[in-house]
């Protein structure tokens, strides 16, 4: 475990959220969820060093899932395909000239594939598992570097998109992270980025309960005014954010994280999460999550931004 200093502002002041466990894979230990006081960043400190966090990243984790063309269950097929297509096509609405895409944590390249389907996109992808990017090598035939972005030495302005789905706040260096993109992405070039919105409804409904925290995956909890900040200090121009991923599905993972420590009687809390993940949940509740679509209120926000001339700043 290592100590460190709030990534946004470089102060080391921070007052107490939670003391988090493992909710989603249940692996060991306990880890403290902190708010900077001067910038009100929240962040792990401590929290396990790159090489301990191998251990909270199996090979069975989510993200690392196979083609949807290959999901055994047709409504899977179609559920995961709209989603990846919906994605795509955020990035082919903002650059519809197309150009060189870098997907960073592009996991078993099921996005990158969806792009380069519906675009003129030449595309490039960046993961730390080297079993998930050797899947998207061997079933889509893409161009995968394993590691972090720093280590790719891409050259100077040679991307025109660069995406992070659900991963800016597992780097260990958001900071930096963002500083190698502004090097690496040509002026004006977009930078997209998804992650949990703690100024969420779900968020302030579900507490140390919501999925978005994520514990010790996610090492950073963003909200919209403290993302603001740090693209601004990294170099670039925060031109919109939009609530277009992940609604249902969240939700009900933070309630069965509630169901976990809450309910004893296991016939009961097993009845109802077979009810929570049956299709008529999601129906009764698409209404209220359109609402929040609207008012980018929902659990993930996407972030989209301009590279501006400036670089980072303190």
């Amino acid at each position: 475990m290592e100590k460190i200093n709030c990534n946004l502002c470089g102060a080391n002041d921070t007052e107490l959220i939670y003391v988090e466990r493992d909710r989603l894979l249940k692996l060991p230990g306990s880890f403290h969820l902190v708010r900077c006081r001067q910038c009100g960043l929240l962040y792990l400190n401590p929290r396990p060093t790159p090489e301990e966090m191998k251990f909270y990243y199996p090979t069975d984790y989510a993200p690392y899932s196979i083609a949807p063309e290959d999901e055994y269950s047709r409504i899977t097929r179609l559920d995961r395909s709209y989603g990846y297509w919906k994605r795509a096509r955020a990035v082919i609405a903002a650059r519809p000239q197309g150009g060189r895409l870098l997907d960073i944590g592009c996991a078993t390249g099921n996005f990158l594939h969806m792009v380069r389907r519906l675009g003129p996109w030449e595309v490039y992808g960046l993961d730390i598992s080297p079993e998930a990017a050797e899947y998207a090598r061997q079933r889509f035939g893409l161009d995968i570097f394993i590691g972090e972005v720093a280590q790719a030495c891409y050259p100077s302005a040679y991307f025109d998109a660069v995406t992070l789905w659900d991963v800016i706040e597992h780097v260990h260096d958001p900071k930096g992270t963002l500083v190698e993109i502004h090097r690496i992405l040509k002026p004006g070039g977009l930078l997209l980025i998804s992650t949990p919105n703690l100024w969420s409804w779900d968020a302030r409904i579900f507490g140390r309960y919501w999925v978005g925290l994520d514990a010790p995956r996610h090492l950073f909890i963003f909200s919209p005014a403290t993302l603001q900040k740090l693209l601004q200090k990294t170099g670039f121009r925060m031109d919109k954010m939009r609530s277009f991923t992940l609604f249902y599905k969240p939700f009900a993972r933070s309630i069965e994280f509630w169901l976990d420590e809450k309910l004893g009687n296991q016939k009961l809390k097993k009845t109802l999460l077979t009810l929570l993940h049956s299709r008529l949940p999601r129906l009764l509740t698409l209404p209220y999550f359109t609402l929040l679509g609207h008012f980018n209120k929902t659990t993930a926000m996407t972030i989209f931004a301009t590279r501006e001339d400036a670089g980072v700043t303190q």
